[in-house]
């Protein structure tokens, strides 16, 4: 039992690479390296449009007619944004 189990966990030999399964593979490998770029590109313009729906938000609080403004609502749309800011300053 433990041979048959040691058989299934062993991974394949990559194929040659000149071989139909070796330019599979490699194909394989390259849209895979492809998908985790793409999916690193996505979480960074996810934390590009959060840091611009903040700059807009505070925007738009400053913009507000004096008599209209919440000054307590625009100290928490500044807190919000330094808060966004400081969560996205590159790490030492």
């Amino acid at each position: 039992m433990n041979r048959l189990l040691n058989r299934l966990r062993r991974t394949p030999a990559e194929p040659e690479p000149g071989s139909p399964g070796g330019r599979l593979h490699g194909e394989v490998r390259r849209l895979s390296e492809r998908v985790a770029a793409l999916e690193e590109a996505v979480q960074e313009n996810r934390r590009l449009n959060q840091r611009l729906a903040d700059v807009i938000d505070v925007v738009s609080e400053l913009l507000i007619p004096a008599a209209d403004r919440d000054d307590e609502k625009i100290h928490r749309a500044v807190e919000d944004l330094h808060k966004t800011l400081d969560d996205d300053a590159p790490r030492a």
